[in-house]
């Protein structure tokens, strides 16, 4: 199959850029022709390249017409459905709120899908999408990278807040106050503490609780290691045999995390640390988030909806104005807020009226 991925950004190990990256490597491993359109390349883009993956930000670039669209983000979906008008589309969303993950409708849309439940729910509840037409195809764990380790340790003594939006000053401290108080060391890793990692299997193995939610949360698990889901959005609690099955409905993410990040609810979590109920979780995330096996679930996806559109099957959720104009409306809102929040950085005037409120 000649398949073309989107993703309104390859850049760093975060989000849907990891999940399209090792996406497309699996793809390409399997003998797909695998390309890749975004609107900003990175480090991510720049390694996919280096492994003989095209990587453009120009339609016109793509070397060979796809057989089908894996579309992330409204925008690179929109751009791809204009260019390509007789391709097949499966439409991916993996956050319940960001404005790039609005549901796109368009007839070439055979299949929409979502990462958990809760992502499920911005379709069928807030946008009228039946419950049928839409499919879960959950996250994974690379097992091949994320060795599971032989030896669970008895007693919890080394931590790691592993996220991207946790820095030394916002949500970490009181992370760092509950993990001290039980003598546990605890480390910080992420893209708000300047030190991101591109091969995080080379480290979680070292810790034996990890904070940290979503995929991050899904590798932590798959390495042996005990899990406690919270993040910007809050605390949900340790992952434990009783509720794995239901966290991973919802991804081990936002929907979950519905408590206050503060001190003596985070010792309350750290201390249903079990070597037993550890083991039970790792064993079950390998089982049901094995990478290669949704990557041959994603294969058949593409290969039917290829199928059904060249049977002239096309989807009943059609393009019309109020969508379009909503994602753009969206997409605006947010290059606003990202521009003046880009100016707030660069102003020397603004720095000078922060510093002089941080003296008060």
């Amino acid at each position: 199959m000649n398949i073309l991925i989107t993703n309104y950004v390859l850049n760093k190990p975060s989000g849907t850029e990891t999940y399209v990256h090792d996406l497309a490597i699996e793809l390409y491993k399997r003998g797909h022709h695998v390309e890749v359109f975004t609107y900003i390349m990175g480090h991510l883009a720049e390694t996919l390249l280096q492994q003989g993956i095209h990587v453009c930000t120009d339609l016109k670039k793509i070397k060979q017409k796809p057989d089908c669209i894996h579309a992330h983000h409204n925008l690179t979906a929109i751009k791809a459905a204009r260019f390509f008008k007789k391709t097949p589309i499966l439409f991916f969303i993996h956050d319940r709120t960001n404005v790039m993950d609005y549901p796109f409708k368009h007839p070439n849309i055979l299949q929409y899908a979502a990462v958990d439940y809760n992502c499920k729910e911005r379709y069928c509840l807030e946008n009228g999408f039946a419950d049928e037409d839409v499919e879960v195809i959950y996250n994974w764990a690379n097992l091949s990278r994320f060795k599971q380790r032989e030896v669970i340790s008895p007693i919890p003594k080394k931590a790691l807040a592993f996220s991207n939006y946790m820095s030394q000053t916002d949500i970490f401290p009181p992370i760092r106050e509950a993990c001290l108080s039980q003598g546990i060391e605890i480390e910080l890793i992420g893209s708000g503490n300047h030190n991101a990692t591109m091969i995080p299997e080379d480290i979680l193995g070292q810790y034996d609780i990890v904070f940290a939610k979503a995929k991050a949360a899904i590798e932590s698990m798959a390495t042996g290691a005990a899990v406690i889901v919270c993040d910007f959005r809050g605390l949900a609690g340790m992952v434990t045999p009783e509720n794995m099955s239901h966290y991973r409905k919802y991804n081990f993410g936002m929907k979950l995390m519905t408590r206050k990040i503060q001190t003596d609810l985070i010792v309350n979590e750290i201390r249903k640390y079990d070597c037993e109920n550890i083991s039970k979780v790792s064993n079950f995330i390998r089982k049901e988030a094995d990478f290669l096996s949704i990557v041959t679930q994603l294969e058949q996806v593409y290969l039917r909806i290829i199928r059904e559109y060249d049977n002239n099957k096309r989807g009943k959720y059609k393009i019309n104005y109020y969508n379009y104009l909503t994602i753009k409306k969206l997409a605006f809102k947010r290059s606003i807020k990202i521009q003046t929040k880009n100016l707030k950085k660069k102003s020397k005037l603004y720095n000078f009226y922060k510093s002089l409120r941080n003296r008060k």
